[in-house]
C-alpha cells in the first residue's frame, strides 16, 4: 500500500462526515418573507425579500406598485427557525370603487423543535375594504383562509391565507387579493418556514456538528500518518544478533593492537631464557 492510499482513506472519511452533517440544511429551501408580490397584467418582483440562508432583516422605506399598492415602512425578516413579514399603512386597490386598507397588516410562521410542526398566523390592523355601500371591516385575528363575504363583483379576498407544500413548507399570506376575473393578484405580508431546523445540532456546547466531526476525522488522519510513520521505520531498521556485540573500531586502534603483540611476544621470549624452574632431559 502507498502513502497516498494510506491517507485517501482517511481524508475520505472526513469530507464524507463534514457533507452529511452540513447538507441537511442546505438540502431544505430557505425560510424567507416579502411585503408584495403582483402577477397578472401587473407583475413584480417579490418586495424585501428575506430569506435564511441568505439575507435578513429587510427593510423597506415602502412596498408600493403602481396602480395596486401604496404602502407604509417594511420590515421582513428570516431566520433557521421562523420568518415574519410586516407592512404598514396599506391601501390596495380592488377596483375603481373598492379598496383594502389597514394600519397595518403582518404574518409569521415557525418551526417548533419540541413538536416538530410548523404554524402561522397573520394579523390585520385596523383593516377594512371600502365600498361605496360602506366599509366592511377586517378581523384583526383572522382564522387560516378567511374569505372576506360581501365582495360580490368586486373579487376575492383572503386573510390569513396558508398553505403546505408537498416538502412540508408552510406559506403564509396576511392578505391575498384576486380582482374580478382572476387575471390580477395581489399578496401582502408573505411568510414561509420549512417543517424542519435549518441548521446543525451542536453535538457540544458551542461548537457546530460540521466542526466536530471534521475534527474528529482529522485527528484519524493524523493517528493513521503516526502509526504509518513507525511502521515504515522499523521496516527500514537491520537489527545486530541478540547474542553478538558489535564493536566498531576508532582509526589508530588497528596499529595499537600490532604494537600490544610485539610487547607480548616480547615478554615470552623473556619468560624462556629466564630463572625459572627448568626440565631438563636426561
Amino acid at each position: 500500500m502507498t502513502r497516498r492510499a494510506t491517507f485517501a482513506g482517511p481524508l475520505a472519511l472526513a469530507s464524507a462526515l463534514g457533507a452529511i452533517t452540513i447538507s441537511p440544511a442546505f438540502a431544505a429551501s430557505p425560510n424567507e418573507s416579502y411585503a408584495a408580490l403582483a402577477t397578472g397584467p401587473i407583475s413584480t418582483r417579490a418586495a424585501g425579500m428575506a430569506s435564511f440562508p441568505g439575507h435578513s432583516p429587510v427593510t423597506l422605506a415602502d412596498a408600493n406598485i403602481t396602480g395596486l399598492l401604496a404602502s407604509g415602512s417594511v420590515v421582513d425578516t428570516a431566520d433557521a427557525l421562523a420568518a415574519s413579514s410586516a407592512v404598514k399603512l396599506t391601501a390596495a386597490t380592488l377596483t375603481t370603487h373598492a379598496t383594502l386598507t389597514a394600519g397595518s397588516i403582518s404574518s409569521s410562521c415557525g418551526f417548533d423543535t419540541n413538536t416538530d410542526v410548523v404554524t402561522g398566523s397573520a394579523t390585520i390592523s385596523g383593516g377594512a375594504v371600502d365600498l361605496p355601500a360602506g366599509p366592511i371591516t377586517l378581523p384583526v385575528e383572522p382564522a387560516p383562509n378567511t374569505i372576506v363575504a360581501g365582495l360580490r363583483g368586486v373579487g376575492t379576498v383572503t386573510l390569513n391565507a396558508q398553505s403546505t407544500a408537498a416538502d412540508g413548507r408552510l406559506t403564509v399570506t396576511a392578505v391575498r387579493v384576486s380582482q374580478a376575473g382572476g387575471t390580477q393578484d395581489l399578496s401582502l405580508g408573505v411568510s414561509t418556514c420549512n417543517s424542519a431546523h435549518l441548521e446543525p445540532v451542536p453535538v457540544l456546547p458551542g461548537k457546530p456538528a460540521a466542526a466536530v466531526m471534521a475534527a474528529a476525522a482529522l485527528t484519524l488522519a493524523g493517528n493513521v500518518f503516526r502509526l504509518r510513520r513507525r511502521r515504515l521505520a522499523g521496516l527500514r531498521a537491520v537489527p545486530a544478533a541478540p547474542d553478538q556485540a558489535v564493536h566498531w573500531n576508532e582509526p589508530g586502534d588497528v596499529a595499537q593492537a600490532g604494537d600490544e603483540r610485539d610487547e607480548e611476544q616480547g615478554h615470552g621470549a623473556d619468560a624462556g631464557g629466564g630463572d625459572g624452574p627448568y626440565v631438563g632431559c636426561g
